[in-house]
């Protein structure tokens, strides 16, 4: 059982039972899917909510069932959720009298056919489950996989705290009202207050439980923290947050009944309040910093490494003096809240003050490897060229999980897939047949040996590209057409633009800018890959397409020269226009072909990203030898950046490559960048900061239009040391991707592919 970091958490499955329960006497009893949401949220909350540990400022420790409500695998899963494996497990090694033994078994057979997961894999149709067989990618040697899962919802946190609990009901009623002239469905309505109802009733929970600690501890200040906390818990169900205190603790309730994981803007949301309770004294700055510092930890406690994000900074804040100052709180509660959630990112611009960029580089400098580094004056009008929207909702932009971006509660594009695309170009090689599968999984095209010129092998492979392209658009529709069916998703509908007005829920028509990514994975070795073919077989005629063949197909063991031939080729990252230019072609090509399956999908935008996290190690393992040079079942390179150790010629040269990547027509790239404390850090006080060199090249290359980056400040010994004696660097974290973790956590392959990373 996943603990979410909480202190004596349950050890039975009680609550899987009541949940069950509830959900069969709903489907009984209702026919509208707001209804059985509705009894289903009763049944969770304040049913998985866990005591205030002693460490928390905040209330709403959270462990989610093997069954249960959410939206993602992070929350459990997509709507009813079932963790087949975990409940199994529990019937075989727990005890427990003939009854409950009983309700176990009959959880497990209720639960076979009845979860979101299998009615959505089942009703599949045939054109996308024939090309997207599997969505088990850890296992299967496909090119392209379908993810399941409701991811990146941004919620109007700011309306939230603006109005309230009170507020946001009083706005449903009103629309409730109007349902006879309006036409729109009045249970909606009715089970959207109902919702709010069991939010009210969770901070009754924690309210009695606050004062309960407050009267029994004889630590003083401890007495006044619980006291304020409960007081703070009754407030916020009748009124709008007036502090600081309450308006963290009304946006993590509500967050976690959603239940969502991305936190947004906080520095809209809290910026005002925060700097009114510390203009009137009504919390020092020391108080104000333990608020957030308990807010980011129930953050992190929820262990969804890929998400959690906080967001400060950049353009399109209503109140940019207030907000500044929230972000050097902020600042300093990631500095000093020393865990790998949330991830804290920093939007700037050309007006961000020289105070929050300083703080920024000293938690980055301290190896925090936050804040994540966005460029507004580089991204907001590129946003607006790739999504096709005006710039005051472009400044909107967020950046969830790894680095997709959506339009703060406006948008959602969740990543529902994945392609591989040097599995691709693997299967384009062989004629769409898959060595590692021994079988035929693509379309059946000439082989690379039959092609006649590098154009003609192109178009190929940019026709097995198109198969997957347009399978994972058709299917990102389908999912949010599933899910809409089944789930409201009632709390994250109520703070989504437009959706109380539709009343209707986020996946059922109420969502006003419904979107889609897919994440990509093996790019730069794509690129690298074609250049070796274009350069040795056709323009050099060095090797022969055979010969490149019969090399790759033996993981290059007898065939070490011809290995050195392709690993000699220019490799991205070295500001070499021949396989630079080819990798702009490729990244265009594919980028603009993901675009263009929107409308034929009936989406209002379809986008790529670039984003990767440790799957380049993992979905490396089912793309055999390629012609750059690398070996059968190896790492990817990871996002945009060049492949391990690859990038010869220097920071600058690596820069210039990257330089050279639009960012106008995709939904998000990242860059990954590692540097030594030496060259980061003011090591003997004589320079400062604008001296330093890492951090000068960095300034360089965002005023150079640099996009993003995400920096760990961490040296290649420490990183050896730590696999030899990970008992001695447990609190080493490092940038993997689209998420930091703790080094000696990671798998062996994982650390080693870090490793071989180039350090600056």
């Amino acid at each position: 059982m996943n603990n979410w970091k909480v202190k004596n958490p349950r050890s039975d499955l009680n609550f899987e039972i009541a949940f069950t329960k509830a959900h069969k006497e709903a489907t009984k009893q209702f026919s509208s899917p707001a209804q059985i949401e509705l009894a289903c949220l009763k049944a969770q909350y304040p049913g998985i909510l866990m005591p205030i540990q002693d460490e928390d400022i905040l209330a709403g420790r959270v462990q989610f069932g093997m069954v249960g409500y959410g939206m993602q695998g992070l929350t459990g899963g997509l709507g009813y959720y079932f963790d087949e494996r975990k409940v199994s497990h529990a019937i075989e090694s727990q005890t427990g009298n003939k009854k409950y033994r009983e309700d176990m078994n009959e959880l497990l057979t209720y639960w076979k056919s009845k979860n979101t997961y299998s009615l959505i894999i089942k009703n599949t149709p045939k054109e996308i489950s024939d090309i997207l067989p599997s969505d088990q990618y850890e296992t299967q040697s496909y090119p392209a996989f379908p993810i399941i899962r409701m991811a990146g919802a941004f919620l109007d946190f700011d309306k939230l705290v603006q109005i309230g609990i009170h507020g946001l009901a009083a706005e449903i009623k009103d629309e409730l009202d109007k349902c006879g002239k309006t036409g729109n469905d009045k249970i909606f309505y009715e089970c959207a207050l109902g919702a709010l109802d069991v939010l009210r009733d969770c901070c009754f929970h924690y309210q009695k439980e606050a004062l309960e600690i407050s009267k029994s501890t004889e630590n003083p200040e401890r007495k006044t923290e619980m006291s304020s906390l409960a007081s703070a818990l009754e407030n916020i169900t009748v009124r709008a947050p007036s502090s600081l205190l309450e308006a963290a603790q009304l946006v993590w309730l509500y967050g976690v009944m959603c239940p969502v994981i991305e936190f947004g803007r906080m520095d809209i949301y809290l910026g005002d309040l925060y700097a009114h309770d510390i203009d009137n004294k009504i919390f020092t700055e020391t108080q104000a910093l333990k608020i957030i510092q308990s807010l980011f930890r129930l953050i992190d406690a929820l262990d969804c490494d890929t998400d959690g994000r906080v967001i400060v900074g950049g353009y399109g804040r209503r109140n940019p003096q207030n907000a500044d100052r929230f972000c050097l709180l902020a600042c300093e509660a990631s500095r000093t809240f020393k865990e790998i959630l949330p991830q804290f990112t920093l939007r700037f611009n050309k007006d961000t003050p020289k105070q929050v960029w300083e703080a920024a580089m000293r938690g980055i400098g301290e190896g925090r490897t936050f804040p994540l580094l966005y460029n507004d004056d580089v991204l907001v009008p590129d946003v607006m060229k790739a999504f096709d929207v005006d710039r005051n909702l472009a400044e909107t932009y967020m950046p969830l999980g790894c680095g997709e971006f959506v339009f703060d509660h406006y948008s959602f594009g969740t990543p529902n897939g994945l392609i591989i695309t040097l599995k691709v170009l693997e299967l384009a090689i062989y004629g769409g047949f898959d060595p590692v599968s021994n079988s035929y999984i693509s379309i059946k095209t000439k082989k690379l040996a039959e092609c006649k010129s590098y154009e003609e092998f192109l178009s190929i492979f940019k026709q097995h590209l198109l198969v997957f392209i347009e399978a994972m658009a058709k299917y990102e529709k389908y999912i949010y057409d599933a899910a809409g069916k089944l789930h409201p998703f009632l709390m994250v509908t109520l703070l989504y633009d437009g959706c109380i007005s539709k009343g209707r829920g986020i996946f059922d028509g109420g969502c006003q800018y419904l979107a889609g990514t897919v994440e990509l994975y093996g790019n730069v070795d794509c690129a690298n890959s074609l250049a070796a073919i274009k350069k040795l077989v056709f323009d050099e005629k060095k090797i022969s397409a055979q010969e490149m063949i019969t090399a790759i197909e033996n993981n290059f063991n007898g065939f070490e020269s011809e290995r050195k031939m392709m690993m000699d080729v220019p490799k991205f990252g070295n500001d070499i226009s021949y396989v630079d230019d080819i990798h702009i072609d490729m990244h265009n090509f594919i980028c603009l072909s993901i675009k263009e399956q929107a409308v034929k999908a009936d989406l209002k935008s379809y986008l790529a990203v670039n984003i990767n996290n440790s799957l380049n190690t993992l979905l490396g393992r089912w793309v055999g030898a390629t012609p750059n040079g690398r070996k059968a079942g190896t790492p990817m390179a990871n996002a945009n950046n060049p492949a391990s150790g690859s990038d010869k010629n220097g920071v600058i040269a690596m820069f210039n490559s990257i330089l050279k990547m639009p960012h106008n027509n995709h939904a998000g790239m990242v860059q990954n960048m590692r540097f030594t404390g030496e060259t980061w850090t003011n090591q003997d006080g004589v320079l400062p900061a604008e001296k330093l060199p890492a951090q000068t090249l960095v300034k360089n290359y965002f005023n150079r239009g640099g996009a993003q980056a995400m920096i760990s400040v961490v040296g290649k010994e420490d990183l050896s040391n730590a696999m030899k004696n990970p008992q001695d660097y447990q609190d080493l974290i490092i940038r993997i991707g689209g998420l930091s973790a703790r080094f000696v956590n990671l798998s062996k392959d994982v650390q080693q592919e870090i490793y071989d990373r180039t350090t600056y």
